[in-house]
């Protein structure tokens, strides 16, 4: 029977009350029509209100847009701005017909000034007119399981049939924050688009990001019929959490006090993958062996402990892929999940003779870790 040790302990770590914990503290009052807080990666909701009423999402419709664009074109293509684009009411970027941007500096006139010139003329550029556009939007939408939202237009001004949710919105935003390109730009504080006379500075309209520890976006939104809208991310310590509000007139605020709530609450702590060695029986060559990343949501109050659990000495065969030992994910001391430990390396040879034993024997002895 094989032997087993623990050859290493990986530090154990205190973390946050996840949502459904009993022990988490009460959230903020939140004065707005709809609102959420969600963390990223496994998409668990911390807290929310109205989360599944259909709303009017005005400019965080721009999100989509900045989504379906980006996975529509390449950054460096160049548009020539369309006439119709140019004198779309709202927020602009007074761009002027013929006018030649790359698709990145329209994407970061969508963003940062959230103009809907720039939206018309990304929208035509990428499917050929907006209606098609549109369309994207909406396949999109549905690839994505939004369930409650549909789009009419690519840049949130009020239209029939175009109303989102804040649990949509949420879910949109984890996506889109998939997307590296993406999170670079919506976590731009200013930047400067166009040459020469084309040459706009452009500043981002998300205070957040100038305010808030960590915050990496995301959009902002506001028509008379939809109010203040805004879903902003913010990452600390490898957790990112995502939070939406419809309706809201003091945004800023609420957001602010809906992260500090979220991170007293909730982190996430990441294992990265690794790669490592074990001497092996059959030869004086080890064994490569390796483990995949692994995280964990907890809370402030717990421990949790990685702990890696593998042989002294490898036997051969050692096929790729075969399970050699493995890692203990615990949890206040008690193992709540394992994670393999996996041979990257094959090794097999004919049945160790006598000797091949005996050697081997005192080399399991004498090894030390």
């Amino acid at each position: 029977m094989k032997r087993f040790l623990a050859i290493a302990l990986t530090t154990a770590a205190l973390f946050c009350a996840l949502p459904f914990c009993p022990r988490a503290a009460a959230a903020p009052h939140i004065d707005a029509g709809a609102y959420l807080l969600l963390e990223k990666e496994d998409q668990k909701v911390l807290c929310a209100a109205n989360a599944d009423q259909i709303m009017a999402p005005a400019s965080t419709t721009k999100i989509m847009t900045c989504l379906v664009v980006l996975e529509n074109c390449d950054l460096r293509e160049t548009v020539a701005v369309p006439a119709e684009a140019c004198g779309v009411e709202g927020s602009s970027a007074y761009l002027r017909p013929g006018e030649k941007f790359t698709v990145e500096e329209l994407l970061y006139c969508l963003m940062l000034r959230s103009a809907n010139d720039a939206a018309t003329a990304l929208a035509i550029h990428a499917c050929g007119s907006v209606d098609a556009f549109v369309s994207e939007m909406n396949e999109k939408a549905k690839r994505l399981g939004l369930r409650n939202t549909r789009f009419a237009n690519p840049h949130g001004l009020p239209a029939k049939d175009h109303y989102t949710t804040a649990e949509d919105l949420a879910r949109l935003s984890c996506a889109a924050l998939d997307n590296k390109d993406l999170e670079r730009i919506v976590s731009t504080k200013s930047t400067v688009v166009g040459k020469e006379e084309s040459a706009r500075r452009l500043v981002n309209h998300n205070r957040l990001l100038f305010s808030l520890e960590g915050c990496i976006g995301v959009k902002t939104g506001y028509t008379v019929s939809a109010g203040r809208c805004l879903v902003s991310a913010c990452r600390r310590n490898g957790t990112t959490l995502i939070c939406v509000t419809l309706s809201c007139h003091n945004d800023w605020e609420s957001h602010t006090r809906l992260y500090d709530y979220g991170f007293r609450t909730v982190r996430r702590y990441t294992l990265d993958a690794q790669t490592f060695s074990l001497p092996y029986a059959a030869s004086d060559a080890p064994v490569t062996v390796y483990y995949r990343a692994y995280s964990l949501l907890a809370s402030p109050d717990d421990s949790v402990e990685f702990i890696t659990v593998c042989p002294h000495l490898l036997f051969p065969p050692v096929h790729v892929g075969e399970e050699v030992g493995h890692i203990s994910v615990r949890l206040n001391g008690r193992e709540i999940d394992r994670l393999q430990v996996l041979s990257a390396q094959e090794r097999v040879v004919k049945e160790p003779g006598l000797w091949e034993k005996i050697v081997g024997f005192f080399r399991s002895l004498f090894h030390k870790e």
